[in-house]
């Protein structure tokens, strides 16, 4: 290969020995791991009873000091994992103080030996492994733990391992390392997912390592890696935390069920099994308690045909204004919590009025609404309980004064008994009555403040456009206040809400009730960032009470933009002050070719987005086809999947613009004999066929090759929306894109 160098034969025979060694080695791990220090060290002599190990000075001493392991289940299921390939480079690096040379072998997983901490092999993510990642031939430095330490690396090499063989392996430098990341991107898309980690580029490794206190927030082109550097930062700060950090306290939100399955299979190679996953709509519902049925959304289809007017309010309710309006409601909800009468039992003043309020509403600030009702219920349940003795001894005194006075009553003997007999049944129904009053006096004095559901209170919101106009102070038309109100009062006259409502109720219900802790999450990372609005963001931050949050997404692919955010400046500005901004502007999915003609359509879009760069990897130029009618159409489809299969590649996807080209596609392809099948967005992608999916839906996935298929419906230059869905279906191929249409002119091309 022009620019690398193939190793010579008898450094592959020893990395083949190394590989082999390692491998039965940690098979009597895997296998013993679990029994007894003797039955491991049986094992190890039976398995390397018939071989020549201890010949060899280095692994005879390993064997000859291989301590009993005892490992967590994680750790466990992790070798296992590693077996087949237990590692996948080699780095030679001469540490500046000790001067002898240590050979790091890099998987991702760890195996060192108990006894002495030397590593076997040395986890991708832990801060010597950056030098593969990161470091050059010659000198380089790196940190651990605060510490820098300086050296020279001496040798990169690559392992290509398939199925525990050494099929190949490279000496790299900066050339090779280009040749190797193209070989990669050159192979199917089937495993890309799990295999990234083998090829992680220094701009990748730059955000997957960033400050782990610390927000951040990802402008990602398209097949910049989003995604695996994502999957990639939780896999790293689940590593560096594993003491300290549930991986449960970790929430993954997706954009659809069907990404979530697309992203499954990489959670365990990741050690990210046990990450919470849901959807946004998911999570909310998680959150409130509560199941909150949604109208259909046909928004985008909407704006797909030309429309804008509930789209238009939809932007409201996803905007930074709509929290202040929230805001200002709040405030409504809780001048009507004060108390107006002080807080007595019986005839005892116990609490003033004026101090719950001063309570309520200065130092308890820091719980939600009725928590501060909760919390001063407690308050003066706690108070009774203290006050209780001192009272009933003063109602007591009372009536044990008067039974004294008449004991010195010095008259009619039958009226002294008389009074004392009234004075005691007196007393033992003030006491009866006092103790009941214990019992119900708080709770009925709570009861004067008024409860209502957040979905009572979220409903109320909309019932009185004045309000809502007076609460945007001018920022809002009166005209679209009324309108906004009049429409969400028709979806919730249905007993529906939209998926716009989710961000305002998320943050009513956590501004009103508190989400349970059990619901929250300590670190977020959110995929598809872009089609998330600013309220939905702000929603979750406030819900979650942490701004530990991964963002990652690509404004060019906000074909929700009509609700969602279309700048990140608002994000970071009003929400994650303290989050880095980083960009990613290679692509290391598509060839040139294909990138060339997506870049286009970006340069009609009226934003100022970041240029795409194409890692330099050459294909066919994407084909456009207009077909005479549907059934030739299908007939090329079978052809051309077929001469794909041919050539090696796997995975097939006919991209439409909308759910309805999507299902004529299907059915003229099932009527015509070629299996494919139509993904839903609760659907996982099969291995072994073609897929149909609609534009929206395919967002974050990927494919080898890729036809663009429009029959009714067509791409307009003139409607943004319609831009950035072309962009999502072009740059979803890997290798090949074809366009096909019955009309000419139905994508944007030229």
């Amino acid at each position: 290969m022009e620019g690398g160098s193939f190793v010579e034969e008898s450094a592959f025979k020893l990395e083949q020995e190394r590989l082999e060694f390692i491998r039965q080695y940690m098979s009597v791990v895997i296998d013993t791991a679990r029994t007894s220090k003797e039955r491991f060290l049986a094992k190890m002599k039976e398995t390397f009873a018939d071989t020549d190990w201890e010949e060899n000075t280095e692994y005879g001493q390993l064997l000859t000091t291989a301590t009993f392991y005892q490992m967590s289940n994680d750790e466990w299921e992790s070798l296992k994992r590693a077996l087949p390939k237990p590692y996948f480079a080699r780095v030679d690096f001469v540490p500046s103080e000790a001067g002898q040379a240590e050979r790091l072998y890099i998987g991702k997983t760890s195996l060192f030996q108990r006894d002495n901490q030397e590593q076997l092999i040395i986890d991708w993510r832990s801060p010597i492994a950056n030098l593969y990642y990161d470091g050059r031939l010659g000198h380089v430095s790196y940190t651990s733990e605060g510490e820098t330490y300086d050296g020279e690396i001496t040798l990169k090499r690559q392992l290509m391992i398939e199925d525990g063989e050494l099929v190949d392996l490279r000496d790299i430098d900066l050339t090779t390392v280009d040749e190797l990341l193209q070989e990669t991107l050159a192979k199917s898309s089937a495993s890309r997912l799990t295999e990234i980690v083998e090829t992680i580029q220094e701009e990748q490794n730059e955000i997957i390592r960033a400050d782990l206190n610390k927000p951040i927030i990802v402008q990602g082109a398209a097949g910049s890696g989003k995604t695996t550097i994502a999957l990639h930062r939780i896999s790293y700060f689940l590593y560096h935390y594993k003491d300290v950090f549930n991986p449960a306290d970790l929430l993954i939100l997706t954009p659809t069920v069907l990404f979530m399955e697309y992203i499954q299979e990489a959670l365990p190679d990741l050690g990210a099994e046990r990450v919470r996953q849901a959807t946004y709509a998911q999570y909310v519902e998680e959150a409130i308690g509560k199941r909150i049925p949604l109208a259909k959304d046909e928004k985008l289809t909407e704006v797909l045909s030309g429309g804008n007017s509930t789209a238009k309010l939809s932007r409201i309710k996803g905007s930074s204004l709509f929290q202040q309006i929230l805001d200002h409601f709040c405030e409504e909800i809780k001048s009507g919590l004060y108390f107006h009468e002080d807080f007595k039992v019986d005839k005892f003043k116990l609490y003033p009025a004026s101090k719950l309020n001063h309570l309520l509403t200065k130092e308890y600030t820091y719980l939600p609404l009725y928590k501060r009702v909760d919390k001063l219920k407690s308050l003066l349940q706690q108070q009774v309980k203290r006050q209780k003795d001192e009272m009933l001894k003063k109602i007591t005194a009372h009536y044990d004064g008067k039974i004294e006075k008449g004991l010195n009553f010095k008259g009619d003997e039958r009226k002294r008994k008389a009074y004392i007999s009234e004075v005691l049944k007196r007393k033992d129904m003030r006491l009866t009555a006092f103790k009941d009053e214990l019992r119900n006096t708080v709770p009925r004095y709570i009861r004067l403040v008024k409860k209502s559901s957040t979905f009572t209170h979220y409903k109320d919101l909309f019932s009185n456009p004045e309000r809502m106009y007076d609460y945007a102070g001018g920022a809002l038309m009166m005209e679209d206040a009324a309108d906004l109100c009049a429409y969400s009062q028709q979806i919730f006259a249905k007993r529906k809400y939209e998926i716009e409502d989710l961000g305002p109720l998320l943050y009513l219900h956590a501004k009103l009730y508190g989400v349970h802790p059990d619901h929250r999450a300590k670190n977020v990372v959110i995929d598809e960032a872009q089609d998330y609005s600013f309220m939905q963001i702000a929603a979750l931050k406030t819900a979650l009470e942490t701004d530990m949050f991964t963002l990652v997404g690509d404004l060019a692919q906000g074909i929700h933009s009509y609700r969602s955010i279309t700048s990140w400046k608002e994000i970071s500005e009003k929400i994650f002050p303290r989050a880095s901004y980083k960009e990613l502007k290679k692509s290391y999915r598509t060839t040139i070719e294909i990138m060339n003609e997506a870049n286009k359509l970006l340069d009609k879009l009226p934003y100022d987005f970041p240029v795409v760069e194409p890692i330099v990897r050459h294909g066919e130029m994407p084909r456009y086809i207009q077909y005479e009618n549907i059934e030739q159409w299908a007939e090329g489809v079978a052809r051309q999947t077929a001469k794909w299969r041919e050539e090696g590649y796997h995975t097939f996807a006919i991209i439409t613009k909308t759910a309805s080209d999507a299902r004529i596609a299907h059915k003229v392809l099932h009527e015509n004999g070629y299996k494919a099948c139509l993904l839903e967005e609760k659907m996982s992608i099969p291995k072994d066929e073609a897929v149909i999916v609609p534009s929206y839906l395919s967002k974050g996935l990927e494919f080898d090759c890729v036809i663009a298929f429009s029959y009714d419906e067509v791409y307009r230059e003139e409607n943004e929306t319609d831009l950035k869905l072309l962009y999502v279906t072009m740059t979803r191929a890997m290798h090949r894109l074809q366009l096909t249409s019955k009309e000419e002119g139905a994508f944007i091309l030229g």
